[in-house]
């Protein structure tokens, strides 16, 4: 006869999944889903950690993109929007 999995920190619950990268037994409290596999939040933790710092440095880098355009947008229409508004006077 088989024995139930159990959680590995809740050991009164059953398992729902198995983490991916420990391969530890989880209940779904446990469980976390990212990107479609199931980790432990240990696991999630360190994977989390490693993947932040390069999408903030491109998250700033859009960002100061975006407002060096519409900077340069904004004074050509305001060039504009004056030279037109002279024109009529």
């Amino acid at each position: 006869m088989l024995a139930a999995k159990l959680c590995q920190s809740h050991p009164a619950r059953p398992a729902f999944a198995v983490c991916m990268k420990c391969r530890k037994p989880l209940c779904q409290e446990c469980a976390t889903q990212w990107d479609g596999i199931f980790h432990c939040a240990q696991c999630l933790t360190v994977q989390r950690g490693t993947a932040r710092p390069r999408r903030q440095i491109m998250g700033w880098l859009s960002v100061m993109a975006g407002s060096v355009i519409l900077l340069y947008v904004s004074a050509k229409t305001l060039v504009w929007a004056g030279a037109l508004i002279a024109g009529f006077f």
